[in-house]
């Protein structure tokens, strides 16, 4: 497979965080222009150098995209889309490459507020100081459409529960959203890579799982947001009152279920994040149905995603 690439030489960032070479890797499929310019533009002074890596965009998005990073990062044009999942490790091969130590990974429309990376840096810092083996660090995501702050997720008491931190000190998390996290390249030694097998949907969520395996922690840091769109749009509808549901397309509920049981099935996913999918999936398979026009398309897709996982489960397990 060929890629087209275009680069630039850039001076080491002064603001870099104590000696670290923090690269940013930016993933894009057809990005909105606006947004991926003011992402540019937030993050171009908070990193040593930008690494866009376009998941095979229409021909007049990487024209576009061309223009916008020349001068402000390195573009990597892949023919195709091979998946989120394998264009960040190409990204952070790429950023390893050029010598970065740490590599930022956003989402084509995920914006840092000014000073998140060197909040983050900061944070690492410190917490790797006080003895902890950090995997990664991220911010509090700020939804996009609703300005609602995700809570961050916990086991706590055998159940998985979702809380807002109540200070600034950095919190020890199940996983975080790929998009804003700070992660070291020697983790990535110890972990693997993204698992390109997933492509879209939960890889960030199986990658913490098996940093939590291999004995790190991720963690968010409260006094750094970004600013980020989660799900395509945020359909409302009445159920015992108004409700809010983030949808993505038809074929994104194909990999969210398919990779949901990829979890449940794996050996990293706890008992209680068993119980917690096995009601998310029963939930989003009815409300989507229900509600979220396509209705069958989305139904076909999340059934194929479901029955997908299982024949893989039966063919591991030699079941006919």
């Amino acid at each position: 497979m060929t890629e087209a690439t275009s680069s630039i030489d850039r001076p080491q960032n002064a603001d870099a965080c104590n000696g670290r070479r923090i690269f940013a890797v930016v993933v894009t499929f057809n990005p909105d222009i606006a947004t991926f310019k003011t992402l540019l533009g937030q993050t171009h002074d908070q990193v040593e150098q930008i690494v866009v890596v376009d998941n095979g965009s229409r021909k007049e998005c990487t024209a576009q995209l061309s223009r916008l990073c020349a001068g402000y990062a390195t573009l990597c044009l892949l023919p195709d889309n091979i998946g989120i999942a394998a264009a960040q490790n190409r990204g952070v091969e790429r950023a390893r490459a050029a010598g970065a130590t740490d590599v930022l990974l956003l989402d084509h429309d995920s914006v840092p507020t000014s000073g998140m990376v060197s909040a983050l840096a900061a944070a690492s810092g410190e917490l790797c100081a006080s003895g902890e083996s950090v995997a990664a660090v991220g911010p509090l995501i700020v939804e996009r459409q609703t300005q609602i702050v995700a809570p961050v997720p916990q086991i706590l008491e055998g159940q998985v529960q979702f809380h807002l931190p109540s200070g600034t000190a950095p919190v020890r998390c199940e996983y975080l959203i790929a998009a804003g996290t700070l992660i070291p390249i020697h983790a990535f030694q110890t972990v693997g890579p993204m698992n390109e097998a997933y492509f879209v949907d939960q890889v960030d969520v199986e990658w913490c799982l098996r940093a939590g395996a291999a004995g790190l922690g991720v963690y968010c840091v409260p006094r750094a947001r970004l600013d980020h769109a989660i799900g395509d749009e945020v359909v409302g509808f009445w159920m015992f009152g108004w409700r809010q549901l983030a949808v993505h397309s038809p074929l994104r509920d194909y990999y969210y279920f398919r990779n949901s049981l990829r979890l449940m099935f794996s050996g990293h996913a706890a008992p209680p994040w068993r119980r917690f999918w096995t009601r998310r999936l029963l939930r989003l398979l009815v409300l989507q149905t229900m509600f979220v026009p396509p209705r069958w398309r989305r139904l076909r897709a999340m059934v194929s995603g479901a029955w997908a996982a299982i024949a893989e489960r039966c063919l591991t397990r030699g079941i006919s």
